[in-house]
């Protein structure tokens, strides 16, 4: 395939700063490998002189094998940021003490490291809250709290001892290096030229870097609005930081080769709404695969409809394309759950992509191993996982000293060893039973009274204790398999009918030929002939943890357009409807003529609404949020209510998302 105008210009380009704003499915990597061999070949560059900085390995790997195959050199300087500054770090590291028998320390290493010094200072923190924020200190050059002072020090002072450095350091140490005005010059000689990709991706530290080693001849590929991880730090203005620092010739490559025409005018129709600061950016995806089917919308009931409605179209279309080239994306990992039991069900094959299925997740596998235990109370390995999650101080001495007593039911033999067990075990395991008897007891209530156990072992809790990074996220994905045995129920599934299909559903071996199931960020350099968007409702997309922060929000505009630029030939985007669910606000964005509204047949199309506000709600209030759990009114203005949450937070939150309840029940502890 012949270079397009903007791809040649970018090629050829040579002698000042050159910022390259690719848009999706533009052939940027393509456009990158022809300007490695153009500096090779027409400019006299050495391969050694030139540095390629990607975002991952696999692209790093993809360009040196690429480079060799084209031209028969090996690029010596291409790979990742922190593999670039490993390899400076050791052969100049000395100049800083850091010697070249240094080596890096995992993430188990780090974590014990920080364990010990919470240990000596009695500090009650959570190892991986603190070692964040560590990384954010050396990498965004945060000013530590007062608190984490003595921590950050005596961490460093533990790496330094045993010859160690983290993942942070090598971007820190290599910045404090390149301070030494004879090493910092000796890399800008070395570097004739160096190329970085997914530029957009970059944090603080790895521009300020750039900015260090770069002299004129530096280019920058990216996109901001590809950027979704800004949630790691992330950082795509750094692209405007650029043309300040560096007034560099900016070109666009606008022409997609991957999408049909009527998909890229949604997606373009989705940025021209951005109000963020780098619109002057947006590129204008054009197509060359013609026009193509407008983007179908739907509307359905329930989850459980859309799901069915997307299988049968997938068997529909099954003639025209193999089910590997069908992608369902969605922005959070607990929706596929009803995809895989819908797709088991109909005999298609899928495989879950970048996530654990949702039947293995351990918050899931917890309540499944309870109902397995009560429906068959001598199943020994479901009472040992649950001892192990909900028994505080239970582990194999007590085990042991319970199976002594073990009659045939798990039940009934830890009834008969409390008395041989230490206090607060035998208690703490008292307790468990206590909560799990009534669901022994009426199994056929199995819906009912395994929400009732949740609330009285305060399960949310215990989530956000031994999760603190994605409690918020185990817990939805509770919530979403409690509505899941609500619907089983319904439709007269007994509990050994319920085991048995999940059982099915979750050992259904993965074809090669089979239906992807993923998020949206798993997607990201992905694309397929077939994409489904499920769930495009608030509160999903845009996710409920970013409606009230601007940023966050356009974060989620850019996942959104990630999502439609990953489609091929044919896109379906769809939602579900009822009182508390309201289409995406993204929805509104596209206008009308783009779409195709067939669904809607002669009635009034109305997918969009913005949130109504509860004009009910007043200081004093009980309310309920669907996330948050309960909590009181403490000031209402305009549409937002600030709230005090049971766990002692406040935040500020839009009216129309919270309910007034009664007194709290202390069983429950939350929504």
């Amino acid at each position: 395939m012949e270079l397009n105008e903007q791809q040649k210009r970018v090629v050829i380009h040579f002698g000042s700063p050159l910022l390259v704003i690719a848009g999706a499915g533009s052939g940027k990597t393509r456009t990158l490998i022809h300007k490695v061999e153009y500096l090779l070949g027409e400019k006299n560059i050495k391969p050694y002189e030139i540095l390629c900085i990607t975002f991952t390995n696999k692209a790093a790997r993809e360009i040196k094998e690429r480079i060799k195959n084209s031209l028969g050199f090996e690029l010596e300087w291409s790979g990742t940021f922190h593999s670039i500054a490993l390899k400076i770090l050791k052969l100049d590291g000395e100049e800083i003490g850091i010697t070249k028998d240094f080596a890096i320390a995992d993430e188990r290493d780090t974590t014990e490291i920080i364990k010990e010094i919470l240990k000596k200072y009695g500090i009650k923190k959570d190892p991986d809250e603190v070692k964040e924020k560590i990384s954010r200190i050396k990498e965004n050059f945060n000013e530590p709290e007062a608190w984490i002072s003595v921590i950050f020090e005596e961490y460093q002072n533990t790496l330094r001892k045993n010859k160690l450095l983290d993942f942070s350091d090598l971007m820190r140490e290599l910045y404090n290096l390149l301070q030494i005005p004879k090493v910092r010059e000796k890399y800008r000689q070395k570097f004739k030229y160096i190329l970085v990709d997914e530029y957009q991706d970059t944090n603080t530290i790895q521009y300020e870097i750039l900015k260090l080693l770069a002299d004129k001849n530096i280019c920058v590929i990216g996109d901001p609005n590809q950027c979704i991880y800004e949630w790691r730090d992330a950082r795509p203005d750094n692209i405007l930081r650029f043309k300040e620092d560096f007034n560099p010739e900016v070109v666009k490559l606008e022409i997609n080769y991957r999408s049909k025409e009527a998909i890229l005018k949604v997606a373009n129709a989705i940025l021209e709404k951005s109000p963020l600061d780098w619109k002057s950016l947006i590129p204008k995806l054009k197509g060359v695969r013609g026009e193509g089917e407008k983007p179908y919308v739907k509307r359905f009931k329930d989850e459980e409809e859309e799901a069915v409605w997307i299988a049968n179209k997938i068997k529909e279309l099954a003639g025209d394309y193999h089910f590997k080239d069908f992608a369902i994306l969605v922005r959070a990992g607990y929706i596929t759950d009803v995809y895989e039991r819908t797709f088991f069900k109909m005999g298609i094959p899928y495989r879950v992509v970048g996530t654990v299925r949702f039947y293995e997740r351990v918050e899931i596998k917890n309540l499944v191993a309870l109902l397995r235990l009560v429906n068959n109370p001598s199943d020994e390995l479901a009472f040992k996982r649950l001892t192990d999650f909900f028994v505080k101080g239970f582990g194999e001495k007590s085990f042991s000293v319970v199976k002594e007593h073990f009659k045939g039911n798990w039940f009934r033999a830890s009834k008969d060893s409390l008395k041989k067990l230490g206090r607060n075990t035998a208690l703490a395991l008292y307790n468990f039973l206590k909560a799990a008897v009534p669901l022994y007891k009426e199994p056929e209530k199995y819906h009912e009274r395994l929400k009732d156990f949740i609330g009285k072992i305060d399960y949310y809790e215990l989530l956000k204790e031994k999760f603190k990074k994605d409690w918020e996220e185990r817990v939805e994905n509770v919530e979403e398999f409690l509505k899941s045995l609500k619907d089983f129920h319904m439709k007269g599934y007994t509990l050994e009918d319920l085991l048995s299909e999940i059982s099915l559903t979750g050992s259904e071996e993965e074809e090669e030929n089979s239906v992807r199931i993923m998020t949206m960020h798993s997607a990201k350099g992905l694309e397929f002939p077939v994409v489904f968007l499920p769930r495009l409702e608030e509160g999903i997309l845009p996710h409920h943890k970013s409606i009230e922060d601007l940023r966050e929000l356009e974060e989620e505009r850019r996942l959104f357009y990630v999502a439609i630029t990953r489609a091929k030939d044919l896109l379906f985007l769809s939602y579900t409807k009822s009182e508390s669910r309201k289409p995406s606000r993204f929805l509104s964005d596209i206008p009308k003529k783009l779409l195709d509204l067939s669904a809607f047949r002669k009635k009034k199309v109305k997918y969009e609404e913005d949130l109504t506000p509860n004009r009910t709600i007043k200081k004093g209030d009980k309310v309920i949020h669907r996330v948050f759990g309960k909590g009181i009114v403490i000031k209402v203005k305009g549409e937002r209510a600030k709230v005090r949450f049971e766990n002692g937070e406040e935040k500020v939150i839009h009216t129309s998302f919270l309910e007034v309840i009664g007194t709290p029940s202390v069983a429950s502890g939350r929504a």
